[in-house]
């Protein structure tokens, strides 16, 4: 692991990023409980967007990345669109260390906010109602999304109950209404509408203040939600790469550090290409030191390539079988060295 954590590094360390312009954030759990890492990707970069991962989550982790870019190139006054979630730490640090950055909320951020805010709500009232088992599948899937007949039946029966439930799950699917704005004055004009409605719909019903504190969220941040009319960036690749990492973390069965865990984020998703060339140059020196500095008689080496796989480092090996001579005498030895690296 330490000979991977070499290679990555090398091949991080030569990145360029002096034409960032547009990034995105968000943190992924590394370990049980509050253990996380912070990832960095680059918006305009087609394939591989991960330029930067660091432990823990909040205004340190946009420190660390400031100091990163600055490393490779980059400037902070240069960037001008920052996409993260809603979180207060992220939007105070975001406005420090870049202040020529606008901040843009996803929309599939927003969606996770009331979907959340819904399972909140319906774990709550099962404690007090009797639901199908089916109804939390129904609720999470909507009404554009395709269900088993005992999903459209448990929705159907919500629909027309008066649970807190159903309100709540009325109120998600109202957002679909206000992603359907064709312009931003439209989107802020409906998200204004959409706050009013729901406000009215949820009353002083106590089971509904996930609901509530969802919808103050979205008061608060409306203006970066209706940036997101203007902006061609979206978040949500680097919710997509969130699952492979954390894909790769249930197969390992965790890491013991953050360090392994943001070398394999790196091997996922890093733009690490010019790792090859390093593996082979290192084995190159290598090989040529062995046979210069020791005395070798018909050395035999065979070089193979294992196809990478994300959740498994993929091995460059090389077998050898010499007879080494030493002034301290000679001796006989038969072995395998593997060096773990990446096959692009």
């Amino acid at each position: 692991m330490k000979i991977g954590d070499n290679y990555v590094s090398k091949a991080i360390g030569i990145l360029d990023l002096s034409s960032l312009q547009a990034l995105a954030l968000d943190e992924t759990a590394s370990k049980r409980g509050h253990n996380y890492v912070t990832v960095f990707v680059d918006l305009d970069r087609k394939t591989k967007p991960v330029i930067f991962a660091t432990p823990g989550k909040g205004k340190q982790c946009l420190k660390a990345f400031k100091d990163h870019l600055k490393k490779h190139g980059g400037q902070a006054e240069k960037v001008a669109e920052v996409v993260c979630d809603m979180s207060p730490a992220f939007m105070s640090a975001v406005g420090e260390q870049f202040p020529n950055a606008s901040i843009t909320v996803d929309w599939f951020l927003v969606v996770k906010l009331f979907s959340s805010a819904l399972e909140e709500v319906r774990r709550s009232e099962r404690k007090q109602a009797h639901f199908p088992k089916s109804l939390q599948w129904a609720v999470l899937k909507g009404d554009e999304k395709p269900k088993i007949d005992k999903q459209k039946q448990a929705l159907i029966e919500l629909e027309n109950s008066d649970f807190a439930t159903a309100t709540a799950y009325q109120i998600k699917e109202l957002l679909r209404w206000i992603r359907h704005a064709t312009t931003p004055q439209g989107a802020k004009w409906r998200i204004t509408h959409f706050i009013r409605h729901a406000q009215e719909q949820i009353g002083d019903n106590p089971l509904l203040d996930p609901a509530k504190t969802s919808l103050n969220t979205v008061k608060e941040q409306a203006e970066r939600i209706a940036r997101r009319w203007l902006s061609g960036h979206t978040n949500a690749r680097l919710e997509g790469l969130n699952g492979l990492f954390q894909a790769a973390r249930a197969r390992a069965r965790g890491y013991r550090n953050d360090k392994t865990f943001i070398t394999m984020i790196y091997l996922i998703a890093g733009p690490i290409r010019d790792i090859v060339g390093a593996v082979k140059t290192s084995l190159s020196n290598h090989l040529h030191w062995m046979n210069s500095t020791l005395s070798v008689e018909e050395p035999i080496f065979l070089f193979q390539t294992v196809p990478f796989n994300p959740f498994s480092f993929s091995l460059i090996r090389y077998d050898y079988s010499i007879f080494l001579g030493r002034p301290q005498g000679l001796c006989k030895g038969t072995g395998n060295i593997y060096h773990q690296a990446v096959d692009q």
